[in-house]
């Protein structure tokens, strides 16, 4: 191939044979040319083969010429193409390993899926490799050898570049089971000396009866509580009323499960107070809501 050298034969010798080669064979050269092919990669193949019959043409390969030439028609009729076959060729042992592994290579690219990903380059990997078969066979050309296996790497790169796998993300592992709402509790506060259940107090109180009914709730336990404003007895009195108010508010609200009222009066505030101060924070009612 590009530019073999006949040396040691005479020019009239020389002629003679070429006469006899273009006899024989380079006819299928110009019954490919002027012919076309669907899709990228069969275009590309079509015009690989076709440029390499040429230059086999016009250095007086007329066989190889034909060779070529007829793949460029195949393709052109619909036939696509592949790496030519290793047995194909009698290939001294010197190429064998090289392009047994360079073949082995293309064909997995091809599986991949390189042609439809990069047609074009796929199309030039596999004329460019039967390009380095024919010039390995005949094996005494060392550059033109080189010019079709350097051309074949150079696509080959493009086509297991395209296929090759981005690695997988490892699966994240799955967020551990939020854990069972076995206990909740809320409190509610009164005005001075009231039982009364203010607008503030009534949402309090659905986001409690919510909560009971979502966590299928077994008991509720209500606490009643006063500040020391009072005799003792008076204001274990009114921490009873305010139990039951918000006992019978949560009973209208929600399912409930097993209810408990407790009144504590005076006792244990949660803001320590001396005697007849009066608290906000301890006019209070506790809810505690259990599975």
């Amino acid at each position: 191939m590009f530019t073999k050298i006949m040396g040691g034969a005479k020019p009239i010798l020389a002629t003679i044979a070429m006469l006899g080669l273009a006899a024989c064979g380079g006819m299928q050269l110009d019954a490919a040319r002027g012919l076309s092919a669907d899709g990228a990669y069969n275009k590309g193949l079509y015009s690989g083969y076709l440029t390499l019959s040429e230059m086999e043409f016009h250095e007086g390969d007329y066989h190889d010429s034909d060779v070529f030439a007829g793949r460029a028609m195949a393709v052109a009729g619909g036939k696509s193409g592949g790496p030519e076959a290793l047995d194909a060729r009698p290939i001294p042992a010197v190429h064998k390993g090289a392009l047994a592994e360079a073949r082995r290579r293309l064909v997995a690219a091809i599986d991949a899926g390189a042609i439809d990903k990069v047609p074009e380059s796929s199309a030039w990997g596999v004329t460019m490799f039967d390009c380095w078969m024919q010039e390995a066979e005949e094996n005494f050309q060392p550059a033109d050898i080189a010019w079709c296996r350097e051309r074949f790497q150079l696509a080959l790169a493009e086509m297991e570049k395209a296929v090759a796998e981005a690695p997988k993300p490892k699966a994240a592992a799955p967020a551990p089971a939020a854990p069972a709402v076995t206990f909740v509790n809320f409190t509610v506060y009164f005005d001075f000396d009231s039982a009364a259940i203010s607008p503030a107090t009534l949402s309090t109180l659905i986001d409690a009866a919510n909560a009971a009914d979502d966590m299928g709730a077994r008991t509720v336990d209500v606490s009643g509580y006063a500040d020391r404003a009072g005799s003792a007895a008076y204001n274990k009195a009114l921490s009873q009323r305010r139990a039951d108010a918000v006992a019978a508010e949560l009973k209208s609200l929600s399912t409930l499960g097993k209810m408990t009222l407790q009144a504590f009066g005076e006792s244990n505030n949660k803001v320590v107070t001396p005697d007849g101060v009066k608290e906000a924070k301890n006019r209070r009612v506790k809810i505690e809501i259990r599975k």
